[in-house]
């Protein structure tokens, strides 16, 4: 007897181990990112782990010359660039990890918006 599913179940199992091997390499990928914001003058430039954690600033010795004021927008400016870097770098990854998922391809015809 045959089922008439059968044959996509199989064809899911089969892509399932490749499908999590590359799931690992994405994770371990997203792991390690981290991206960098600048601040408009160019003064400032902070680094974001992917999960917006602040890594690491640099400062131009010229912003020195700053008032406290404007240093702070500068610093929040390039950490704010960095953060949404690091998100961006996180839905890129993550995306194409859902794209290429079992049924991943069913889904978003189903539903357009949803990746």
């Amino acid at each position: 007897m045959t089922f008439p599913g059968l044959d996509r179940i199989e064809a899911l199992a089969r892509n399932l181990d490749g499908w999590q091997r590359e799931l690992a390499r994405k994770m371990a990928e997203i792991e390690q990112s981290n991206a960098e914001g600048t601040s408009d003058s160019g003064l400032v430039r902070v680094t974001a782990a992917a999960d917006g954690t602040i890594m690491s600033t640099e400062i131009d010795a010229r912003a020195m010359r700053l008032d406290s004021y404007t240093l702070a927008e500068e610093f929040t400016a390039a950490a704010a660039r960095a953060q949404e870097a690091a998100a961006a770098r996180v839905s890129e990854l993550v995306g194409e990890v859902i794209g290429d998922a079992p049924g991943a391809r069913k889904a978003a015809e189903d539903d357009p918006d949803r990746y």
